[in-house]
């Protein structure tokens, strides 16, 4: 069968991954309508159509062609690896890592020379927004959630949430526990609207925290690290931003607060399970010699 599909294939693809006849062409320096012809070749031996066209030069997929184009992107990321993994002159390999802001900057990106020890070359595309990995450019994707359908899903670590404000601010407004916190304290905030962490540890007192009204709203790990240390008030951090560089200023409150999983996602196959396993032990043993220097 792949055989007798395989000369189409590489258009199928290009036009799946631009919604595009139009940009597929351009993308492949082909005339437009060698684009539509070798659609219709494909769709005329699968049996069933690909796209559905809309107004303009808009196209999307069929639930068929969605399928089958997660299934071709999947077995060209793969032969492409491959081919990178078994060229005699190829000394290095280039992953692209999408991953949170904090986590990239704090935990990824210092690491990345040491990867460079087993030949590899991660390109890092740090948002806090979530892409879908399957509809992609990237091979890995760190993530909390697992909720993306047929990915694998290796665990990584779990970091803790740590209660801090600057050791000024604790002195100042007489704080040493989370019940000494009152409406004159103010508490810096991801989102005003909905935060577990926060809510937990209201309830946990006795409290609700959309009672408390002093709230600042920065929704950045870093821009609340900075509120903090510039003595706005109290604010909850992942644990990996207290290192032996800012410990002795900033006061940590003696609260059992709630854990956030990561895990590494991809696409299954031979090679991102290696290179996952290789990326996951850079990771931990970054993370354990930054903990250990506290």
């Amino acid at each position: 069968m792949l055989k007798r599909l395989s000369s189409h294939l590489p258009y199928f693809s290009a036009v799946a991954r631009n919604l595009s006849f139009s940009h597929a062409a351009t993308e492949l320096s082909v005339s437009q309508p060698s684009i539509s012809y070798q659609i219709k070749c494909l769709e005329d031996k699968l049996g069933f159509q690909l796209f559905v066209r809309g107004q303009g030069s808009k196209v999307e997929l069929t639930n068929k062609g969605n399928k089958l184009f997660q299934e071709y992107a999947i077995l060209e990321r793969n032969f492409n690896q491959v081919v990178l993994d078994t060229q005699v002159n190829q000394h290095r390999t280039a992953l692209a890592i999408t991953a949170p802001v904090d986590f990239g900057v704090k935990l990824l990106a210092p690491m990345l020379s040491t990867l460079e020890t087993n030949k590899l070359i991660i390109n890092l595309d740090l948002a806090d927004q979530m892409v879908e990995l399957k509809k992609s450019e990237f091979d890995f994707s760190i993530r909390i959630h697992t909720n993306e359908s047929g990915l694998e899903y290796l665990p990584l670590m779990t970091t803790k949430n740590l209660l801090v404000c600057s050791r000024d601010y604790a002195l100042v407004n007489l704080l040493s526990k989370f019940d000494d916190i009152t409406e004159s304290h103010r508490i810096v905030v991801r989102s005003a609207v909905k935060s577990n962490t926060w809510e937990k540890l209201f309830v946990k007192h006795g409290k609700s925290f959309h009672q408390h009204k002093n709230m600042q709203v920065i929704n950045n790990s870093f821009g609340i690290y900075q509120a903090i240390i510039a003595n706005t008030g109290v604010g909850v951090l992942p644990e990996y931003f207290i290192d032996s560089s800012n410990d002795e200023g900033l006061h940590i409150f003696d609260e059992n607060m709630s854990e956030t999983p990561y895990y590494l996602a991809y696409q299954p196959s031979f090679l991102a399970n290696k290179w996952a396993t290789s990326i996951k032990d850079k990771i931990i043993n970054n993370y354990k010699t930054m903990k250990s220097e506290l």
